[in-house]
Parts: C-alpha cells; sequence; structure tokens
C-alpha cells in the first residue's frame, strides 16, 4: 500500500492575530465616548432665569372713526 504525503514539503502556518485594525476600531469608540460625554454634560446645565416684577401696564386702544358717504 502506497501512501502519499502531499503536506510534506508544506510548513504549517501559524493564524496570526492583527492588532493594527482591533487598535483602530478601540480608537474610534474612545472618541465617539469622549465627545458624547462632554455633550451630555452641557446638556445637563441648569439656569435660573430672572422673573419680571413690574405692573401691568395698560396700552391705549387708538379708536379710527371711518366714515363713509354717497
Amino acid at each position: 500500500m502506497l501512501i502519499m504525503n502531499f503536506r510534506r514539503g508544506r510548513s504549517r502556518e501559524e493564524p496570526e492575530i492583527n492588532f493594527i485594525p482591533l487598535i483602530d476600531v478601540l480608537l474610534v469608540i474612545l472618541i465617539f465616548l469622549m465627545v458624547t460625554t462632554t455633550y451630555s454634560k452641557f446638556s445637563e446645565m441648569k439656569i435660573n432665569l430672572p422673573s419680571a416684577q413690574g405692573e401691568v401696564v395698560q396700552q391705549k386702544t387708538t379708536e379710527i372713526n371711518v366714515a363713509v358717504s354717497a
């Protein structure tokens, strides 16, 4: 019985993990989180607006009389 070994000449390569795309994705996520937390601080600001304390002024109504003749 003859057994042929076709993989005899090839060396088996170990799979590699490429960290460059992983670092790129983590940097994008980090930038996104930094920007969104900055905006959330500004949205939580509470502003006390002043209120008016004057008397209500009554406006004079101007009357206009229109006369129409033949």
